[in-house]
């Protein structure tokens, strides 16, 4: 199947199942209320947490090595098998010990919801392995239809529970369709096997620890601002990261077909070139998604949202933007990941961490959310160029660089008109910026020309 069209899938798969998701989001808001929100999103930011561990990197590890292994589906009972050990042994650890959880999360959150949230974190691991052979396979039909169904049969259930049992039925609704999806995906999964155990685990472990090392600089915060200020300062702050990444899902399309196929690209000079350019591609469509965010988001969110949720509205730049530099930090850092331990990246984490946890315990407390927006929009830049000069010098790739920092200022340019509201200069630097991402594809051959390779 052509790139063009799995990405076309893709966007229309992943867009429409989160769509059902945000639909949901007025309606969920009334239910629940500020403070109950903020309980919920305790309860997905703990869910973010565990499944980094659930699923040790062995995902990252597949795409890693399946593609120059001869023996792919070695690779993929191999990497099945320390999932249902590892991630089996942790999730019962972690029933049994539910209670003594639930009494350190912020607002203590109902058991119940607790339990099925672990239930249901389990068995999404175990997904994601047929979801890599999908994606490997460039199957992206089966991929979309198993994530459709899944947010479809979870916002049905979401509509029949929340009404009457608030985040426990909400969390209930996930455990049903995540068990459905399993029931869908049941014939991609491999057979578990102990095969090529150190190679993957030692990978995926790098990787774990990079991911934990990301979480704290990126999704603890909101138990941060659930503990330094409150609940319900916390819930419009979780609606307008949700808004954030669900915008930033217009990048997974291409995201989901490219980083499989990376690491097939950098043999040939002519390779590394490709390679660039689309790292760049990406990073500039993560612009446009941003201007859209400064311009459309704010302004969505006060209608779209009950008036006590309206403070996203003020938020949602600030995260568009952190959002940006993250996936630039994903795209611009080929050469960390050829490596097989994966150490730079886990050291990279580590640098973050020690910068995130400063800001978490002494900006946070002291200075309010503001100052954390605008620590974590720095702390995403240095990020990106760590990862961007270690890359180069494991795997020197030649990088479109002007290209990129032109779209950058505009951006600037354009969150300063979105902050002195002049909505006319907003308008007029989108339009730029649009001009200036897509006309090296309208007016160059040859760049027209590498996406169909």
């Amino acid at each position: 199947m052509k790139p063009t069209l799995n990405i076309a899938i893709y966007a229309i798969g992943l867009i429409s199942s989160k769509l059902v998701a945000l639909a949901l989001q007025p309606f969920v808001t009334q239910w629940l209320g500020p403070e109950q929100f903020g309980r919920l999103d305790v309860l997905i930011t703990l869910g973010i947490f565990l499944s980094l561990f659930l699923a040790l990197g062995l995902t990252d590890a597949i795409y890693r090595f399946a593609h120059e292994n001869k023996h792919q589906q070695e690779i993929f009972s191999g990497a099945l098998w320390l999932i249902i050990l590892f991630g089996g042994t942790l999730t019962l650890l972690a029933q049994i010990a539910a209670p003594t959880i639930q009494q350190y999360l912020p607002g203590k959150p109902p058991l119940i919801a607790l339990r099925c949230l672990l239930l249901t974190l389990f068995i999404n691991t175990l997904c994601t392995v047929p979801f890599a052979i999908l994606r490997i396979r460039d199957q992206a039909r089966q991929f979309v239809i198993a994530q459709v169904l899944f947010a479809l049969i979870q916002g049905g259930a979401i509509v029949l529970l929340a009404p009457k049992y608030g985040i426990s039925g909400i969390m209930i609704a996930g455990l049903v369709a995540q068990t459905l999806q399993l029931l869908i995906l049941y014939k991609v999964f491999p057979t578990p096997k102990p095969r090529h155990q150190q190679l993957i685990l030692r990978y995926g472990m790098a990787i774990t620890v990079s991911g934990v090392l990301g979480f704290i600089t990126l999704g603890a915060e909101r138990w941060a601002i659930a503990h330094s200020l409150s609940l319900t300062e916390l819930a419009p702050y979780a609606i307008a990261i949700q808004w954030a990444m669900a915008a930033s899902l217009l990048l997974e399309p291409f995201a989901l077909w490219w980083f499989p196929k990376r690491f097939s690209l950098t043999s040939t000079k002519e390779d590394r070139q490709k390679a660039a350019n689309l790292s760049i591609v990406g990073c500039q469509i993560s612009c446009l998604i941003t201007a859209g965010v400064i311009t459309i988001g704010p302004r969505f969110l006060t209608v779209w949202l009950p008036q006590d949720f309206h403070a996203s509205a003020d938020i949602i730049p600030f995260l568009g933007i952190m959002l940006m530099f993250k996936h630039a930090s994903t795209l611009l850092n080929m050469g960390c990941y050829q490596q097989r331990n994966g150490q730079s990246v886990m050291l990279i984490g580590l640098i973050s961490c020690i910068i995130s946890l400063i800001i978490l315990f002494f900006i946070l407390p002291n200075l309010g959310l503001y100052a954390l927006l605008w620590s974590g929009i720095v702390l995403q830049v240095l990020r990106v160029i760590l990862f961007f000069f270690w890359s180069q010098r494991r795997l020197s790739l030649p990088y479109p660089l002007p290209r990129l920092g032109l779209s950058y200022a505009l951006i600037a340019l354009l969150l300063l008109t979105h902050v002195r509201e002049m909505l006319i200069y907003e308008l007029i630097i989108s339009l730029i910026l649009t001009i200036q991402i897509t006309w090296p594809w309208l007016g160059n051959k040859q760049v027209r020309k590498l996406i169909k390779v």
